[in-house]
Order: C-alpha cells, then structure tokens, then sequence
C-alpha cells in the first residue's frame, strides 16, 4: 500500500501523510526493540538467565509495540480509503469528480488487499450523474458525510434542517505535542455549510486545525509546531 501511496498523487493527502510518519516511528522502535533482543552478544547461560528474569517484561513490550504497529496500519487503511481523489472542481453543492483516476486507485487499492480496502469515494462515483467523458457529478454533502465514516476520535456532528447542514466542532482536547485535525486539509469541502466551533481546547505544544485548512498553511504551522516541541525537549 505504502508504493501505491508514493505512486499516486492523489492519495499524498496530509492526513495520509501523518499516518505514514506514525508507522515509520513505529517501525523504528520495532527495530530498535528487535537488536536490544538480540542474542548475538550474550553466552548462552547469559541468554537463559536473562530470558528467565526479563522474558515476561519483553514479551509484554513486545506486543504492545505490535499493537502499535497494527493500529497504525489500520489508520493509514482508513485515511487511504476515505482520500477525496480524482475531485476536480465544485459547483454550488455538487463536485466533478474523475471516474477513471477514481477507479484505477481504488482497483490498485483492491489487487494489493485482496479486495478487502478500497476508495469510499468509488461508491459514491458509482452513483454520480455523467458529466463529459470519464467525469461524473456527486453531492458535496455525500463527500463530506463520507469522511466521517469510522473517526469514532473526532467529536464532531452532523445536524440537518430545512436549510442544510450544520457541522459542529465542539468538545475536542489536543494536550501535550499532539498534532489533531479536525477538518479537512486541501479541498474546502465545508464551504457551503454552517460550521460551529465551540469549546475545544489545546495545550501544551499541541496543535488543533479546527476548520479546512490548505496545504501550504498547514505544513507551515506543521514545522512550527515540530520546532516548538524539539524546544522544549531539549531543555
């Protein structure tokens, strides 16, 4: 999947991106963690008294970082599936979406999981209403909706009336250096919603995105908040 992700524009979304950097952490503490195993230096008296003393700790570590490991693929699984590509321009309430870059990631997505992961998007495509050669037009709401499917972290609504939507952002915590997203990165897929953000709180070094926000603001705040944290620990 990580091929695919660097092959495809499309899917290089920041919220893909940040998980990519979670199961790169973990992997190196995988790594890590393997060679302090590693037997090679110890005797083999040595590698059974420590196996009797320590076995029970390490392997307790050991599948907590696996738990890790497994919880991030199944993040980037799920940032990947729920990607807005093939998107190329919005009119009032409907977006234009490419049909054959759709379908090429999300068969691309099927080959590499045997069919278990695929574009969230490609349902919607299914269903849209032609519009020129391989485009098709989707309600942007469906888009939006789509994207919350499975962020049980984000505490966010949803709410309809007789005018539309309202998006409610409210009761969200980022402490420490957490880095927590709330909105969507790129695309502006909430402009024609009513859009309330109340009582959400960051501390510390953490940095909250509340509402959509483009790519080159995000990154920028992105550095300044990894500068402020790498500050701070070095004190």
């Amino acid at each position: 999947m990580v091929e695919i992700i660097r092959e495809e524009d499309a899917l290089q979304t920041a919220l893909v991106a940040l998980e990519l950097e979670n199961i790169e952490g973990v992997t190196r503490m995988l790594v890590q963690y393997l060679r302090d195993l590693n037997p090679g230096s110890k005797g083999h008296m040595r590698q059974i008294a420590h196996h009797f003393i320590h076995g029970t700790k390490e392997e307790e570590k050991l599948a907590v970082i696996m738990s890790d490991f497994s919880r991030t693929k199944f993040n980037l699984s799920l940032r990947v599936q729920l990607a807005n590509v093939g998107l190329t321009q919005m009119v009032q309430n409907t977006v234009i979406a490419n049909v054959e870059v759709v379908n090429r990631i999300d068969r691309r997505l099927g080959e590499v999981a045997g069919g278990t992961y695929g574009l969230k998007l490609a349902c919607l495509v299914k269903d849209g209403q032609p519009n020129g050669p391989n485009l098709v037009t989707i309600n942007k709401f469906d888009i939006a909706s789509m994207g919350l499917e499975g962020m049980e972290e984000f505490d966010n609504e949803i709410t309809f009336d007789n005018e539309g939507f309202d998006r409610i952002i409210a009761g969200n915590t980022a402490k420490d250096s957490a880095i927590q997203l709330l909105g969507p990165i790129g695309k502006d897929l909430w402009e024609d919603m009513r859009v309330r953000i109340e009582n959400n709180r960051a501390s510390g070094f953490a940095a909250q995105f509340a509402y959509p926000t483009d790519f080159a603001t995000f990154k920028c705040l992105l550095d300044h908040q990894e500068r402020m944290a790498n500050r701070h620990s070095e004190r």
